[in-house]
């Protein structure tokens, strides 16, 4: 007996599940490798960065595990965000980024604080390091830079935003949320 387009559809059907499951365990791999090149890279302490949803209506509820905080958002890329805590004798200080990124057949593309892309196609240590460089002189620009540019223009120019409220967050070391 011929099978019916029911069960070729109830086929299709399982094969597309699988196909998305795999997609999304392999771009949550991506992320974890990113974040972690990021720590190594830098030195960062693992437990000073954490992952939050940055979806829309999201909570925001901060979380360890990166697969908690990674969606796939209507603009074909996935989502996640990466808050990175710096700590200091007088006080701390946190930096959200958001980090949108797709794996396609053949590359991955990257985008970074709304403008900057990068290709690569594995993250490898030397794919990943122009992006971990230009992660870090973002932050670095943030704190160097960040009042004389607020003042000046409203912070043009940065790609981690500056206002008023943040300015006081880190002046009080109270936490931040940028």
């Amino acid at each position: 007996m011929s099978r019916s387009r029911y069960q070729d559809l109830c086929e299709s059907l399982e094969q597309a599940r699988a196909g998305f499951a795999g997609y999304r365990s392999e771009c949550v791999l991506f992320a974890a490798t990113l974040s972690r090149g990021l720590i190594e890279y830098s030195g960062w302490p693992r437990e000073l960065v954490g992952y939050e949803p940055v979806s829309p209506g999201a909570n925001g509820e901060p979380t360890q595990k990166i697969e908690d905080a990674i969606h796939l958002g209507e603009d074909g890329f996935w989502h996640v965000g990466l808050r990175l805590a710096l700590e200091e004798p007088k006080g701390r200080d946190s930096i959200l980024l958001e980090i949108r990124f797709k794996k396609l057949e053949t590359r991955y593309i990257i985008s970074l604080f709304g403008m900057e892309d990068f290709e690569m196609a594995e993250p490898t240590p030397e794919a990943l390091q122009p992006l971990h460089e230009s992660i870090l002189n973002a932050v670095k620009r943030h704190y160097d830079y960040g009042l004389r540019l607020f003042l000046e223009n409203g912070g043009r120019g940065l790609k981690i935003p500056i206002s008023t409220q943040r300015l006081l967050e880190m002046a009080r070391g109270a936490g931040g949320a940028a």
